[in-house]
Order: C-alpha cells, then structure tokens, then sequence
C-alpha cells in the first residue's frame, strides 16, 4: 500500500508538470495531502518497527497496535487518494486514446501535432495515461483494491484486530486520574 501511495504521488505529480499547474496553490495542496496519506502509512510501518515487540512465541515483530491501525489508515483513506489522483490528472484519462489509435498512420500526425506538451511526446504523454488509468480506473485497479481490503480479512475483522491489540490501560489510568477516580474502578471486559 505504501508502493501504490508512491505511485499515485508520482501520476499526479508527473501529469499536472507536464500540463504546467504545479504552480497553482491548490494543485500544490492537494499534492500534500497524497502526501501526508503517504507519509501516515510510512510513519506507522516505521513505528511498528521501532517499537518491535515480543511475540508469544518469543520472536521479535512489528508493534500489532502500530500495524493494523497503519493499515486501516491506508485502506479507509485510498478511495479518497485515489479520487484526489484522478482530479489531478483530469479528464485526460477518459480522452487518451488507447495505443492502436495514437499508432495508426492515419491518425498519428494529428497526435504528433496536437497531443505533444512542452518537453513532453505525445507518446509519453501516453505511457503517463495508460498508466494513471491502469493504477486508478482499470479492471486491475478495482481488483487491487478489493484484494487489499480482503487480503487478510474483511473490514470489521481488521477493526477487531485494532481493538483487540490496543493497550488501552495507559488511557484508562489518564482519565481516572484527571477525573479522580478511585484506582480500582472496574474495568469492562468487552
């Protein structure tokens, strides 16, 4: 999931330079916000990791709490990433012809004329779409998608697993002693 919130930094940031709008402001914050969904689901992997913890069987492994509420994250905000991805990269998805179209001899001195921006080919500009397309509307992008969502249970299972691996003790002690509670107030064992 990290490897696809790469990619779509990367389609959105590829397509709005060659079109010319990275100097908009409200281009530049949406590129934050993939960002920061980047970046959420590489801070979780890397605590997870710092902060390892012994396995009943004795081996150290990743913090659960810190991985499975890291891949909630990634899973509950992709739909939103995606469709920031494809506000970006415009209504150039559902124009760009597919490859045997900009191919034809017919045809290509019209993309060659028309279809090149600045620096970029119109052959480029293609191999951009195509890919933008297959990571965010194809048959293998749905699958992808469902396949993460699915892979290792369904979504209420992975919120049982955040539930279940969570030390919630140290918020527990927090508000009995803002609250001044007696130490010894039964906790709830649902």
């Amino acid at each position: 999931m990290l490897r696809r919130a790469d990619y779509l930094i990367g389609a959105a940031l590829l397509n709005v330079e060659q079109t010319g709008l990275t100097h908009l402001q409200a281009v530049k914050e949406k590129i934050s916000e993939l960002i920061n969904y980047r970046e959420g689901i590489n801070a979780h992997l890397t605590a997870a990791v710092a902060d390892a913890k012994r396995s009943p069987g004795g081996l150290m492994m990743p913090n659960p709490s810190l991985l499975y509420t890291g891949r909630v994250f990634a899973l509950a905000n992709f739909p939103a990433m995606a469709h920031l991805t494809r506000e970006l990269v415009g209504g150039q998805l559902a124009v760009t012809p597919d490859s045997t179209t900009m191919a034809d001899p017919e045809i290509k001195q019209y993309f060659d004329q028309y279809y090149s921006v600045g620096e970029w080919t119109p052959e480029d500009r293609g191999k951009l779409l195509y890919f933008a397309r297959d990571l965010l509307n194809s048959s293998y992008a749905g699958h992808r998608t469902t396949f993460e969502l699915f892979a290792q249970s369904p979504p209420f299972a992975q919120q049982m697993a955040v539930f279940n691996n969570f030390d919630m003790e140290t918020q527990r002690e927090l508000v009995r002693k803002a609250a001044g509670l007696n130490q010894s107030s039964p906790v709830s064992s649902n």
